[in-house]
């Protein structure tokens, strides 16, 4: 990705969280959350990429990318806070913001971490915490060429191909700003005031839905989330709620006759 750094620097707000001269912009890294996570104050921290040789999703997957292809950063925070359970899904409305921002409509989310576009992945949220250090790392996929999304488990889209002509620039800045005002919101107040928000946006809600956790697996119409982004499930035997975890989520197809 060819950014143009004097103009991000441009967009930025004066006085907010991510300021030029804290943004570190590298060709290879082996993830950008790690790279943050090395560092001694992560505080208004930012590294953005563009390819990860090792680059990280939840559970333990590897984020594929192809290089140059799409928007890989990590954002950091430095603080001791009780709120940090609903960072990934405050990250998801923020990244939606941004594109909303850019004329992008219709983008959904997926608990707790996916962002899609027509039920297809186009990007994913990845929070780490170590201490007091809190890093926010996001993958979006910008313009991936077939040949170098080999690899990727799932129906994938990408920017480029929505049809809605999209500054790479004027996102990234969006991102920071958005990210910068609403993940430290939530970090200081908490999740509940995002919860109709997230709701709104829930690509499952209403739907048969399979949870996998570890060894079991959990059944039932998804509610949503619930004020401390616990995800709901209303199963046979009443509404449970799933916290994050080793989760696997999936629409269940209903079983004719």
């Amino acid at each position: 990705m060819d950014y143009d750094f004097k103009r991000i620097a441009s967009l930025l707000p004066m006085g907010g969280m991510f300021a030029a001269e804290r943004i570190f912009f590298l060709d290879e890294v082996d993830s950008t959350n790690a790279w943050i996570l090395r560092q001694a104050e992560t505080e208004g921290l930012c590294c953005i990429a563009n390819h990860q040789v090792a680059g990280k999703g939840r559970q333990g997957r590897k984020w594929k990318d192809g290089k140059g292809g799409s928007i890989l950063m990590s954002m950091g925070w430095q603080m001791d806070t009780e709120h940090a359970s609903g960072v990934s899904l405050v990250a998801g409305l923020a990244a939606i913001r941004s594109l909303q921002e850019s004329g992008i409509e219709g983008v959904q989310l997926k608990w707790p971490n996916d962002i899609l576009f027509d039920g297809k992945k186009l990007g994913g949220i990845l929070v780490e915490k170590t201490g007091s250090k809190i890093v926010v790392g996001l993958g979006m996929n910008f313009h991936l060429k077939e040949s170098l999304a080999l690899g990727i488990e799932q129906p994938w889209t990408d920017i480029c191909s929505l049809g809605v002509p999209c500054d790479a620039n004027q996102l990234l800045a969006a991102i920071l700003r958005n990210m910068g005002e609403m993940v430290t919101d939530c970090l200081i107040r908490g999740f509940s005031g995002y919860m109709n928000h997230w709701n709104s946006l829930d690509a499952f809600r209403g739907c048969l839905t399979e949870v996998r956790m570890n060894k079991q697996i959990l059944v039932g119409v998804e509610q949503g989330v619930d004020e401390s982004g616990a995800l709901r499930i209303q199963t046979d035997e009443g509404l449970k709620s799933v916290y994050s975890g080793d989760v696997s989520l999936r629409r269940k197809q209903l079983q004719s006759g």
